[in-house]
């Protein structure tokens, strides 16, 4: 379903962009898998997930853009007598879908401006629909120190399935040397688009890469939920992960993940937002590959 929403919305979206000069398009998908790992309380969790991503950029003129993204992700997961929970499975099959339109001014000084708008769906299979959308903003500011240098800080707010949120987020793009690079994870990966990675081009068509962000996640829970009906599960963890890629063209490039998220913990929040359980777990291992590009 989630993949078929993301044909459709960008197949509507299309026309805004066909007939527009300098028009790129993008897309990226990325299977994740996570063997069983342990909870605190005891028990096991496994999981296998789907993102994708789909998206138009065009260029107005020299110094702005406008584009629009559409990102879908789904999450099976399956547990073994988790007794955080009474044995009972706390959720099953979790889904996102978020859509945003950046828009992006360059001045001629080397200042990049960004702010883009955006709704999301966020919620386990069977979950009351009005109530797992939230809708926010993030917007940053940047500047190109030297050609090879680009610094910046952003901000984003969100308001929906529970309190509002802010958070802040850092802009980086350092090109070290010709082979070395930091800079923020590739959006669609498993940890990306913020934290920061080390990634040394090994040769043209090789990069090897590692790094590291945080991860906050809220997801409004089925109405037929057994531990929190109609209630939200938070998930927090800090990814660190290894990266090797291989460009074939612009078109096509492959990235394979190999990470664990430390310092996880699962929260959930019954339907009035008081917290009813934190359980904390084991590092969480992952490895995925991630197929992109833009034409």
């Amino acid at each position: 379903m989630l993949k078929k929403s993301i044909c459709c919305a960008l197949l509507a979206a299309a026309p805004l962009f066909a007939h527009a000069a300098g028009t790129e398009f993008s897309y990226a998908v990325t299977p994740v898998y996570v063997p069983d790992f342990n909870l605190d309380s005891g028990g096991k969790a496994s999981a296998t997930w789907v993102l994708g991503s789909v998206g138009a950029k065009t260029q107005l003129d020299p110094q702005q853009s406008l584009g629009v993204t559409l990102k879908a992700a789904r999450q099976n997961w399956s547990f073994e007598n988790p007794q955080a929970w009474g044995g009972v499975t706390p959720w099953g099959n979790l889904n996102r879908f978020d859509i945003s339109l950046p828009y992006t001014y360059a001045t001629q000084s080397g200042w990049l401006f960004s702010v883009a708008p955006n709704v999301q769906y966020a919620g386990e299979t069977g979950a009351d629909q009005g109530e797992s959308m939230s809708y926010g903003a993030t917007a940053f500011a940047a500047k190109f120190i030297s050609p090879g240098l680009m610094l910046g800080l952003g901000l984003g707010a969100w308001t929906g399935l529970e309190e509002a949120q802010v958070f802040p987020f850092l802009i980086v793009n350092w090109q070290i040397t010709d082979a070395l690079r930091l800079g923020n994870p590739f959006v669609a990966s498993p940890a990306g688009p913020a934290g920061l990675e080390l990634a040394w081009k090994v040769a043209p068509q090789v990069e090897l890469a590692a790094g590291g962000t945080w991860r906050s996640y809220q997801t409004r829970l089925a109405t037929n939920n057994k531990v929190a009906a109609n209630g939200v599960l938070e998930d927090n963890s800090i990814p660190l992960f290894v990266r090797g890629s291989y460009t074939v063209s612009k078109a096509v490039r492959f990235d394979a993940y190999v990470g664990s998220a430390v310092s996880g913990e699962f929260i959930i929040y019954n339907q009035n937002g008081q917290k009813i359980s934190t359980e904390k777990h084991d590092a969480m291992p992952f490895v995925s590959l991630s197929m992109s590009g833009s034409f």
